[in-house]
């Protein structure tokens, strides 16, 4: 029997051997409402997302992973790890190959790709961060699925007290800004209620226009942002690179429309560095500071 079909049942009589059911262990809950149990700690992991890659270095157990995606570039020791996915798309054969324990995936991960990775007999343990709080609950969660519960509480600890911090310093703000987060290309798009972005911006101090527009993503229109009429825009991608973000902004104050929008007139536009804020890890809350200290600036 040869190609995918032999080689795939092949590899399910030999996953067969070398994954024992967990006995008597604790269970733990992940995001998509899955229970694991594990009678030994897993020493091989596959990441299928750059903010697991991220928690797992930031745990210490860096060492025990043996697959990620082509987007995990941090810290720069995730670059040599061998590549077994995409954005959204799984390489099970070189899945196989690397002989996970565990895989660690996300809620936007194929699922398709997910159910053959069970199929397989690989567990798969999904996260489905949307807030700041549900980070150090990920860590916590993933310090005892991998036996390093200490330094995961301890991490978590730290990421928790810096968050009441930001919102003790906010807490008598008289007035708190407006605030988008986009591009001005077009389309536009932005963060609604109650996505992660959304999250960082509250609890930064701002009022979230993205808010006012329907969906997790919006699309929306420049005559709805002139309507909006931020304070503030926060951005992640600046044509030609963050050293062009003050000519980006001296066009868009000539600019039809967009010269009428306070951020603009202000040259409130600031840049925020994408892998911080886009990414569901430990480095969110250097975003939120980020985000924070942007909002309240002194003259």
């Amino acid at each position: 029997m040869t190609g995918w079909f032999g080689r795939s049942l092949t590899a399910i009589l030999v996953i067969g051997l070398w994954f024992v059911a967990p006995t008597e262990a604790e269970e733990i809950r992940d995001d998509l409402g899955e229970t694991f149990s594990f009678s030994s700690v897993p020493m091989r992991v596959i990441s299928l997302a750059p903010s697991n890659t991220e928690m797992l270095f930031a745990l210490g157990v860096g060492n025990r992973i043996v697959g990620v995606t082509e987007y995990c570039n941090y810290p720069p020791e995730a670059n040599s790890i061998n590549k077994v996915a995409g954005f959204n798309t799984v390489n099970l054969e070189k899945v196989v190959q690397v002989r996970p324990e565990l895989v660690l995936a996300i809620r936007g991960n194929d699922m398709e790709s997910l159910r053959s990775l069970r199929q397989l007999g690989i567990p798969v343990f999904s996260f489905d961060i949307q807030n700041l709080d549900q980070v150090s609950s990920a860590l916590r969660r993933l310090g005892a699925l991998l036996g390093v519960e200490k330094r995961a509480n301890t991490i978590a600890d730290s990421l928790e007290s810096r968050v009441r911090l930001v919102r003790r310093e906010i807490k008598d703000v008289p007035d708190k800004p407006k605030v988008m987060w986009g591009y001005w290309g077009d389309p536009i798009y932005t963060a609604g209620a109650k996505t992660m972005i959304d999250d960082v911006i509250e609890t930064a101090g701002g009022k979230n226009m993205g808010r006012l527009a329907k969906g997790a993503w919006p699309q929306i229109s420049l005559e709805t942002v002139v309507q909006w009429a931020p304070d503030v825009i926060i951005t992640t991608h600046v044509p030609g690179g963050v050293g062009h973000l003050l000519n980006e902004i001296n066009r868009l104050r000539e600019t039809d429309g967009w010269k009428l929008i306070p951020a603009v007139r202000s040259g409130r536009i600031h840049y925020v560095e994408a892998d911080w804020l886009l990414r569901p890890g430990p480095r969110l809350v250097d975003a939120l500071q980020s985000v924070a200290h942007l909002l309240h600036e002194k003259d």
